[in-house]
């Protein structure tokens, strides 16, 4: 009868150990995959299992489970309905023999590891978070082989595992909601002048660099907000925030929140030419999205859509600017936003001098 693996516990020991130093090196920055990167080889190689497996907990609907395979390690291609990005439905009052830890962890919220004859042993243990930071996960290991031999200190490592990603995954998400604007999902007016002093002061060692800003406003969101209510004054917000993290993908390094409908673009290392460039291409993009007309209180009238528009304001620090502080950087971009607006707004300016 084919047994599983056998591991070594002094190994799976070392190897929590080696992991606690790597969760713990992690920034706010890291993405929920990278956490589960450690854990799931210790499963797969440092516990044997033939396939590692990591699944988010999207919905329960009814007696419904949904989960989605966020990611796997199966080299020997044993479980090939498991795709990464592919959902399972599975039904929490009678589940089918192949899934029946995923539905106990899930319902117990915490490990299981019951040995089903004919398809093999798993060990599936409950990752924890609220549900304001996207739910739960389930992790573990599946040899597919006809008899369970699931050590105690196997079960005692997946638990330990499941505690540490949960204490790390609630770190990094506090760190990140201190990080970025909620509505955007851009840095936040803090982070981002956080970055632009940082900036500033590495040009100060090293003057002969060149950076520019961009500083943009949406044109009469007072009177948009005043026309179609506040929800759809955010889902605005939402869908600049969304077309400017876009645009960061090798346009420019950073974007934030400055303020209201106020952005702030840090172009580290770039011209005037290059960034007015960016952001003409950005100005357009925006002018393009189009939104559905809405009353007040949210309900939609017909098929009708109207448009937004932005204006933008630049300003470069280099040798022979003469910007003495981080904050006169900031002034200047404004200057040369006011004068977009003042020129009749939807347009890009950048600083000239008084």
């Amino acid at each position: 009868m084919l047994k599983k693996h056998k591991s070594d516990a002094k190994t799976v020991l070392n190897r929590l150990g080696r992991l606690s130093a790597f969760l713990k090196d992690l920034d706010a920055h890291a993405s929920t995959g990278d956490s589960f990167n450690f854990p799931l080889e210790i499963i797969q190689k440092t516990m044997m299992f033939d396939v590692s497996v990591l699944y988010k907990v999207s919905n329960v609907i009814e007696n419904r489970l949904i989960l989605e395979v966020v990611k796997i390690l199966d080299p020997e291609h044993l479980r090939t309905d498991l795709k990464e990005g592919g959902k399972l439905i599975l039904f929490l009052d009678d589940p089918d023999k192949i899934h029946v830890n995923e539905i106990t962890a899930f319902l117990n919220k915490r490990i299981s590891y019951i040995n089903v004859p004919g398809i093999g042993c798993d060990i599936i243990g409950y990752v924890y978070l609220p549900e304001s930071f996207g739910g739960a996960y389930l992790f573990g290991g599946d040899f597919c082989g006809k008899e369970s031999l699931i050590k105690d200190y196997e079960v005692a490592g997946v638990e330990i595992m499941c505690n540490f990603l949960s204490t790390i995954l609630l770190k990094t998400k506090f760190e990140h909601q201190a990080e970025y604007d909620k509505l955007t999902g851009l840095f936040n007016s803090g982070r981002i002048k956080l970055k632009l002093e940082t900036i500033f002061k590495r040009f100060e060692r090293k003057p002969g660099s060149s950076a520019c800003i961009a500083m943009g406003d949406i044109d009469f969101f007072k009177k948009v907000n005043d026309t179609y209510g506040h929800i759809k004054g955010d889902l605005i917000l939402k869908k600049v925030g969304q077309a400017l993290s876009t645009s960061m993908r090798g346009v420019f390094d950073m974007a934030g929140r400055y303020g209201g409908e106020e952005f702030l673009l840090i172009f580290d290392e770039a011209c005037e030419k290059n960034a007015f460039q960016a952001v003409e291409r950005l100005r357009k993009n925006i002018e393009a999205i189009k939104f559905e007309k809405t009353d007040k209180t949210g309900k939609i009238p017909g098929n009708e859509f109207f448009n937004v528009t932005m204006s933008f304001g630049i300003s470069q620090l280099c040798k022979d600017s003469g910007i003495k502080t981080a904050t006169d950087w900031i002034i200047r971009a404004d200057k040369a936003l006011y004068e977009s607006k003042q020129n009749g707004r939807n347009q890009t300016t950048v600083y000239k001098g008084e």
